[in-house]
């Protein structure tokens, strides 16, 4: 900015207030100071007209920039970026541009309202997204927003008033022992082998297609799980219990060396590779192009590839495994999550209860 030329009134004072005035940028600029007009005030006015009138100015001019939802999303990102790890920001920036920047476009941060944000969720539900992804979406959005209130772009907490999509209880549909049997007889190849390594894993889908022959150990029957792929977005697993290793069980390791014949020597170093060798960045094209055929090949009902993760839990826990290998094997944070969530194929035996009660008479008085 260039250098402010004051004229012989420099110094105003209107209504009890001081005002600075002068040329800056070959424009006559007048700027009250907000401060009364005191002797030692108009002394302090006087000795800094030059520098106060700059930075009075130069808040003029931050405060008419107007952000658009996109470039101060951005701004958010830049100043998180040190707090989050870089799958994370990935993974945040990924949602913002498929799911937020689209529905909004060049909106003005400051002409956002509540009603457009429920509009928002709403566009979100009818285009098929689960409640958990809208929950999530919704989450990135609202950091965005915090930051622009912390920065006083926007005056109110918006998504308060926005009542969260209510979250449906995870829908458990795993396959019995003879369907499992089945699609493991009907499938062939690379997918036989997926499917194997699924059923008796339970490993997620994102792991799966995260996994990497370094974290394979054959000599050690142990399977490393460090890393999962979700969106195309390279990251850890899920949670910090999903960091672990699984007992590689005598068919995985059958499978696994299966593939290795195929896959092994291939550059990229993943486990499973698409037709272009390739690693897959979502796992929806298996379910396109090999998981749903196969189930009309068996005549069976559709459901998610995910399922093979439930099938794993839940015929481990009917044969009466230990609950406690089932839940490190799946990745839980204890056992009481898996039970929460599968307690119900624990198959229960009918016996006799309390027969110690026998021997005591418990009549008498």
């Amino acid at each position: 900015m260039s250098a402010t030329n004051y004229n012989k009134t420099g110094v105003l004072i209107r209504n009890n207030t001081i005002y600075l005035q002068g040329m800056v940028d070959g424009k006559f600029i007048r700027k009250s100071t907000r401060k009364k007009a005191t002797k030692a005030n108009i002394k302090w006015a006087e000795n800094n007209a030059h520098d106060v009138l700059l930075q009075l100015t130069q808040k003029t001019v931050e405060q008419k920039i107007v952000y658009t939802i996109e470039e101060f999303g951005l701004k958010s990102f830049a100043m998180n970026k040190a707090k989050r790890r870089d799958q994370t920001n990935r993974r945040y920036k990924n949602m913002f541009y498929k799911n937020i920047v689209p529905y909004f476009q060049n909106k003005k941060l400051t002409d956002l309202k509540v009603s457009d944000l429920k509009l928002w969720q709403t566009k979100l539900f009818e285009q098929g997204l689960d409640p958990k992804t809208i929950k999530n979406n919704r989450s990135v959005f609202n950091y965005i927003l915090k930051d622009a209130l912390s920065d006083e772009l926007i005056t109110k907490d918006l998504f308060k008033f926005v009542d969260v999509i209510p979250l449906k209880d995870p829908e458990i549909y795993p396959f019995s022992l003879e369907e499992m049997k089945t699609l493991l007889n009907e499938s062939s190849g690379w997918f036989h082998n997926y499917l194997k390594v699924a059923f008796l894993t339970g490993m997620r889908t994102g792991e799966m297609i995260g996994l990497r022959w370094d974290d394979v150990q054959f000599n050690e029957e142990i399977i490393s799980i460090k890393q999962a792929i979700s969106e195309g977005v390279i990251g850890e697993p899920k949670t910090k219990a999903g960091i672990r290793e699984i007992e590689m069980l005598p068919d995985v390791k059958k499978a696994l060396q299966s593939q290795y014949k195929l896959t092994g020597h291939k550059k990229t170093g993943y486990v499973f590779l698409t037709q272009h060798d390739k690693y897959y960045k979502k796992s929806d094209s298996i379910g396109v192009y090999a998981w749903r055929p196969l189930l009309e090949k068996c005549n069976l009902e559709y459901r998610i590839l995910y399922q093979t993760r439930h099938t794993f839990a839940s015929i481990m826990i009917q044969q009466g495994e230990e609950i406690g290998w089932v839940s490190s094997t799946m990745g839980h944070k204890n056992i009481y999550v898996t039970l929460t969530i599968y307690a119900k194929f624990i198959k229960r035996k009918k016996q006799e209860r309390a027969t110690f009660l026998d021997d005591l008479d418990l009549d008498k008085g």
